[in-house]
């Protein structure tokens, strides 16, 4: 073979197998306005971040990367072969949501909080309806915002062989406990009530499995429809605090 066809042959090798080791990396947040929340970059392919500025991604492994301006280099030089649906799930994720001018404060200039800053990620805000994702690995909390010291919580889960519990709200908290006479299951609707006459607030669980990393919770919250709380996750990655 022509030592010109062999050196082609090589080359296309070589850029198959960098291609093929190539380090995704999805941003999570930037106040660099050159890169974009939610892209997916080649972690081995030299970037730029502006000086003062900061970015935050996480590899398709789960690991957080961060970088901190002025700075000029891979971002990744560990690069290895790995599932990509961490990374375009998250990117998804981050791409959809960022449209919502609140979310997108959650990403860029300083990495602000959700407007409901509950001290639980992963608990339970009885005055929301909607899904909410349970680690196997903790309790489960409950969590009111306008907690009244003594006031009176009724919860009731639906269906077959429903059940009810009564908790007076402790003096000086915001969270407790998940009441012990109800069984938390996945997929269950319960109904939290804060008066008699009140239709309730409907609360859906959903238990979680053994995950590897906290990007790859927040991944699996947002396919189960845990959208909220995953956002809450990754902005809590992004200031380092998981």
């Amino acid at each position: 073979m022509p030592m010109r066809r062999v050196f082609l042959v090589f080359m296309v090798l070589a850029g198959w197998a960098a291609s093929s080791q190539a380090a995704d990396l999805v941003v999570i947040a930037s106040s660099d306005p050159s890169i974009k929340v939610g892209v997916v970059i080649d972690g081995v392919r030299p970037m730029r971040v502006a000086a003062g500025a900061s970015v935050v991604m996480i590899s398709s492994a789960g690991k957080t990367i961060k970088l901190s301006g002025p700075y000029s280099g891979a971002p990744d030089t560990s690069a290895s072969s790995s599932d990509r649906q961490l990374v375009d799930s998250l990117s998804r994720l981050i791409t959809e949501e960022a449209k919502s001018p609140t979310t997108l404060a959650v990403f860029r200039g300083g990495l602000k909080p959700l407007p409901t800053g509950r001290p639980d990620i992963w608990g339970i805000d009885i005055a929301r309806e909607g899904n909410y994702c349970l680690r196997p690995d903790r309790p489960a909390m409950l969590w009111w915002a306008a907690a009244r010291s003594g006031a009176v919580v009724g919860f009731a889960s639906t269906g077959d062989n429903a059940r009810s519990a009564r908790i007076k709200w402790p003096r000086g908290k915001r969270y407790v406990a998940w009441p012990k006479e109800l069984t938390l299951s996945d997929g269950g609707t319960y109904v939290a009530r804060f008066w008699s006459e009140d239709n309730g607030e409907q609360l859906h669980t959903v238990l979680m499995p053994n995950l590897a990393t906290d990007a790859h919770r927040a991944a699996w919250m947002a396919e189960h429809e845990c959208t909220r709380q995953a956002l809450r996750v990754l902005a809590a990655i992004g200031k380092e605090e998981l």
